[in-house]
């Protein structure tokens, strides 16, 4: 089935540019490194002028704040009125429509609550802000009540008890109709009314105490006081320790009190008779710089265990919610937590996991340990004594591992200083410090051009400015793009929100991410009868496209939008926004999430996209990681802002070769940390009597870990991914293994000119379904499947970790 193109082909701006003779690759580069102050903006990036007016992505509905009120209220009304249709079907007509039906249902408030959880994270305008809030929550309000909705389950039932229904469906209709059905019992719809009420009474609490962990996912000890900082603090660099005197002067007026001569008095006395007193927080980078160039060892141990302090009562929450978690599953009658949450997952089961995450830190842990004895060697030549490393250590002498920064004082939080800080979905990798000299041959708008020629090479695809509607936009730093097959024409939409907001304006979220505003659908079937109708405001029609059929039919399809959100440095004028290694990685990895929604062509919303297991869902962003970091395709994109020399070859032959970066060491921490995911909920934590978090983490990390476990530390209440992510973890290193392994096989060690084969291959066994197919069935015909994998019995590679 080949897409045809609704519109034109070519966005307006790109003809423009085409009849006027630029280059597609100036257009790009114009578009993103003009400054997005309005000074001397590219003519591409302006409104259509016509007189024109529309709202938020099109959406004549959400042009004013109350728009997004009225659209969850519509939505809620259609939502009900499908509700009723759905529980009603009792012939086989109708109910053959239960899952199309279902898919509408959650495509119709889909369409408001995605819009709304952007949009409460970059809107500028507070009163946008509020009223995305406020549809926000009215919409999971009632999604909560659609999840424990009998009549829908028994529906779906209905549906898939009737063989001649069930085995008429195709393979992705099936597939959600299992999803659906999953994603019902897994809220113990299927139980009984005592066992019910008890589930739901479970949930609740779970909810409460992963709120109140998350809340306070920090270290216990606020600050930490020195009062001979002159000695204490040797080695610091002078500008931090000016910044702590600073601090420590603040809180001794504060405990003298307002106008009380005593105090100030007492406090300079006690400056005078011990030295320059520092108070050192613990909310700040100014410990972990401590902890990097402080001399002496106690201070070092001191702050270490005070970033990874935790509180009894912090503890006590974790372990009570871990423990209901535990009796939720127990409820399912599942063994454990994580038996429950991994039962639609690729992995299949726990011990799947611990085989694959075991096997990986045996098979590092060689690595690591040699990275962490050069540790011990430079602390030995240090101290004179026959000395091992502590968990203090390692941050302190990685510097000398390589030339010692000249600023310190500008280095961020440490690798070493609170593990659970790091999070591995969009951690970027430690680069080499003369790599970086290389930034202004990176600019946001040649990296753009660099990745569509990747995907035109890879996809036949390519990246299109568009111009945009007045109101189309949340903010003037926003770029559209569309998403241009050679041969289907256009497959979507992608904004791009990527600069830091200017100075004294509205903050917005800061982290990389990508979000999904639409997602792809069949539109023209019997299901969606008076859909376009009921909810008017979040209908655009230029999203929506048709696509040729067998027997000269058409089909009406919902074409996907999503957003790009980075933090970016601004382009000013005469200097576009430069990017350093991790900002070009970041990006390609982002961009593949992008690309998996716009090439993932299902009929259902339910599976299109990056709607996929959560331990998949990674694969293709990680993939383009690898593209991000190789030679040949850096210097294809890659040349200085000013001269436009291309930049050198060599410098990024050696990007990884930096002895600092001590990767199998922080590989063996990662592991640590999704081993200790999986034990935190199995079936240990519902042994009451003998349940420790802070137990179970010394002793896995004793085992595994070169770096030995610090008594009297708490990293636990830190690592708030075990609400959000629980039982999860490790889906970063399962990613990882089938990305690297598709990398090697079809790209690896092929020219640019020969990608194509290889791109159409993952298109078609991996993008195309989105979570439409089981993704093992994708991967085997891959050929990137080992034999046992898939039962657990594979052993992990070292490969899979690189």
């Amino acid at each position: 089935m080949a897409w045809k193109t609704a519109a034109t082909a070519a966005s307006a701006s790109a003809a423009a540019a085409a009849a006027a003779g630029v280059r597609p690759r100036s257009v790009l580069r114009e578009v993103f490194d003009a400054p997005v102050d309005g000074s001397a903006a590219s003519p591409l990036l302006r409104a259509d002028a016509r007189g024109s007016h529309t709202g938020l992505f099109g959406y004549e509905g959400l042009g004013r704040p109350e728009g997004f009120i009225e659209a969850a209220r519509d939505s809620i009304r259609h939502a009900q009125v499908l509700v009723q249709r759905i529980c009603e079907a009792e012939a086989d007509a109708d109910v053959r429509l239960t899952v199309r039906r279902l898919d509408l249902l959650s495509d119709v408030l889909c369409a408001v609550v995605d819009t709304a959880e952007l949009i409460r994270n970059v809107h500028p305008d507070r009163a946008f802000v509020e009223a995305a809030n406020i549809a926000h929550s009215a919409i999971n309000n009632f999604l909560n009540q659609l999840n424990t909705h009998q009549g829908l389950y028994q529906a779906l039932r209905r549906t898939l008890d009737r063989p001649h229904i069930a085995d008429a469906m195709s393979e992705e209709e099936r597939r959600v109709a299992q999803l659906l059905a999953i994603d019902f019992e897994k809220s113990g719809i299927h139980m009984p009314a005592e066992a019910r009420k008890r589930f739901v009474d479970l949930n609740d609490r779970i909810l409460e105490l992963g709120q109140e962990f998350t809340l306070n996912a920090f270290p216990s000890t606020q600050s930490l006081s020195f009062t001979d900082a002159d000695n204490e603090l040797m080695g610091v660099p002078a500008q931090a320790i000016e910044a702590m005197s600073r601090q420590s002067s603040s809180s001794s007026r504060k405990r003298g009190g307002r106008g009380s001569t005593l105090g100030s008095v007492t406090a300079a006395a006690a400056a005078a008779a011990t030295g320059k007193r520092a108070e050192l927080p613990m909310s700040t980078d100014l410990a972990s710089i401590v902890l990097r160039s402080a001399r002496s060892e106690e201070t070092r141990r001191r702050v270490f265990l005070a970033m990874n302090s935790g509180t009894e009562a912090q503890i006590a929450v974790l372990e009570e919610m871990l423990k209901k978690r535990g009796e939720l599953a127990r409820l399912l009658e599942k063994e454990s937590y994580g038996h429950m949450f991994l039962t639609d997952k690729m992995a299949g089961s726990p011990e799947n996991v611990w085989s694959f995450l075991e096997t990986l830190a045996q098979v590092n842990r060689p690595l690591a340990d040699a990275e962490f004895e050069r540790i011990n060697a430079i602390k030995r030549v240090h101290t004179g004594k026959p000395d091992h490393a502590n968990a203090w250590d390692r941050a302190y002498y990685t510097q000398f591992l390589t030339p010692r920064p000249a600023d310190l004082f500008s280095v961020s939080a440490s690798a070493a200083a609170t593990p659970s800080a790091h999070d591995p979905m969009h951690q970027p990798r430690l680069t080499n410090t003369s790599f970086e000299a290389l930034v202004s041959y990176f600019t946001v708008g040649s990296t753009f051009q660099g990745l569509s020629d990747v995907f035109t090479r890879l996809y036949g695809i390519r990246l299109e400015p568009a111009s945009v509607i007045p109101g189309e936009t949340w903010h003037p730093d926003v770029r559209k793009l569309h998403v241009v097959h050679e041969t289907e024409g256009q497959l979507g939409t992608i904004y791009c929100d990527l600069f830091r907001r200017e100075s004294g304006g509205s903050r917005k979220y800061e982290s990389a991410a990508h979000f999904t505003v639409r997602c792809s659908r069949l539109m023209d079937d019997a299901a969606d009868e008076g859909s376009d109708a009921a909810n008017p405001a979040m209908r655009n029609p230029r999203n929506e496209k048709h696509v040729g059929a067998p027997g000269g039919r058409t089909r009406r399809y919902q074409m996907p939008i999503v957003v790009l959100v980075t933090s970016f440095a601004r382009p000013q004028a005469g200097k576009p926004g430069l990017l350093h290694m991790q900002d070009i990685e970041t990006l390609f990895h982002e961009m593949g999430h992008a690309m998996h929604s716009m090439l993932a062509r299902t009929d259902f919303q339910h599976i299109a996209g990056t709607r996929v297991a959560m331990d998949f869902v990674e694969v293709p962003s990680i993939m383009m990681e690898y593209f991000a970091r190789s030679p040949e395709v850096l210097a294809s994109f890659g040349q200085h802002y000013r001269t436009g020399e291309p930049v050198p070859i060599d410098p990024l032959r050696t990007q990884r070769s930096n002895p600092a970066t001590l990767e199998a060491l922080e590989t063996q921490q990662q592991l640590q940390m999704a081993m200790l995911d999986q034990l935190y909920h199995s079936p240990l934590a519902l042994d009451a009597a003998t349940f420790d978090t802070t137990r179970i983490l010394q002793q896995l990390q004793d085992r595994i870990n070169p770096v030995r476990f610090a008594p009297g530390s708490h990293w636990q209440v830190q690592f708030s991914h075990l609400f959000g992510y629980g039982a999860s973890y490790y889906s970063y290193f399962w990613s990882r293994r089938w990305a690297s392994r598709i990398f090697r096989r079809l790209f690896a060690d092929r020219g640019m000119a020969e990608w194509r084969e290889g791109g159409e291959e993952v298109r078609r066994q991996v993008l195309a379904w989105g979570g439409g197919r089981d993704p093992w069935v994708g991967l085997q015909r891959i050929g990137v499947v080992r034999d046992g994998e898939r039962e657990g019995r594979g052993l992990g590679e070292l490969q899979d970790l690189q």
